[in-house]
């Protein structure tokens, strides 16, 4: 049988038939690529009794590249500046940024401010009252590398009782969130993006204060022809409201911000609010009104229910479209 060519045959080493018989040189090892410098951008209002566990949980993670830690305090009254600054010693490079003027300016102005001071190619975002989880940030630049915008996973039992699960029930964590119908996108806490697409969209919308300003973000970069990829092992433990005001408080905030999106993005397809779902859901309410004088985690539940609606309402008068 004949040998096909540049196989070895009779324990020879194959001959180049373009090199005079000689044998083939030997391919050199490309050089590995250099990690890129990654910033973790980290706002923080009046934080401070949560901050350290967050900058602990980053300062165990095992990133073997350059990286640094952007910490922007949003007009606190706590001393979240100085928890922070206590946590240089942990870090390989940590900044502390003051954002401007007093009072808080709201998450996007702080995450813009952030990205401003940061020096590093690749963007990662987490939340001061979290904890991310180890190997985070080293899939976060993993998953960065093959798209340029990408969303962590997000796991709510472990730093939740069960008051705070019952009002915003865990979710299924193996994609990106889907709650409009639209297209899909991450939560700020575990979100990232390389930096040429955060200035390429002129940052985050600061109109944002709260609510939506996540998703606002990534639906305009997908919308610009940017990818946006799933990291189902880049994990944040996430924190969830503890007590029944804050709960309803924060589903409020959500809903009002609702409208404002719908009217910046209807006419790119994003859908009307079903009324069919509207009127089960304030039938749900009605049916089920005795759960504000029963057991504290119904309580919780029915409350956020009806101020995610209460604030879609308001935010429809505000921002004068129907998104109800």
């Amino acid at each position: 049988m004949t040998a096909a060519p540049g196989r070895q045959t009779g324990g020879q080493p194959a001959r180049n038939q373009q090199t005079g018989g000689q044998p083939a040189p030997a391919q050199e090892a490309q050089p590995a690529r250099p990690l890129p410098l990654v910033s973790v951008v980290l706002p923080a209002r009046n934080a401070a009794a949560t901050l350290g566990r967050q900058l602990e949980a980053l300062a165990d993670q095992d990133y073997a590249g350059p990286w640094e830690v952007i910490v922007v305090d949003d007009g606190s009254q706590d001393g979240t500046g100085e928890a922070a600054a206590a946590y240089r010693h942990r870090l390989p490079r940590l900044v502390v940024v003051r954002a401007r003027g007093t009072g808080g300016g709201g998450v996007n102005r702080a995450r813009n401010t952030g990205c401003r001071h940061s020096q590093g190619d690749v963007l990662v975002f987490c939340d001061a009252d979290d904890v991310v989880a180890p190997g985070w940030l080293t899939a976060m630049e993993r998953a960065l590398r093959r798209a340029p915008a990408v969303g962590g996973a997000l796991e709510r039992v472990s730093l939740n009782d069960p008051v705070a699960l019952a009002a915003r029930p865990p979710k299924p964590t193996a994609a990106l969130a889907d709650t409009f119908g639209f297209l899909p996108y991450p939560l700020g806490a575990n979100c990232g993006a390389r930096r040429e697409v955060w200035a390429r969209l002129g940052g985050f919308d600061e109109r944002y204060l709260y609510g939506s300003d996540d998703v606002e973000f990534f639906w305009r970069a997908q919308l610009a022809g940017r990818e946006l990829a799933f990291a189902p092992d880049a994990v944040v433990h996430y924190q969830l409201r503890s007590t029944v005001r804050q709960m309803a408080r924060q589903a409020f905030r959500y809903g009002r911000s609702h409208p404002m999106l719908f009217r910046t993005f209807a006419a790119h397809g994003m859908p009307r609010s079903s009324l069919p779902g509207l009127a089960r859901e304030w039938g749900w309410l009605l049916c089920h009104g005795l759960h504000l004088v029963g057991r504290t985690d119904r309580r919780a539940a029915w409350l956020s229910r009806a101020a995610l609606r209460s604030g879609r309402l308001v935010g429809s008068v505000r921002h004068r479209v129907l998104y109800l």
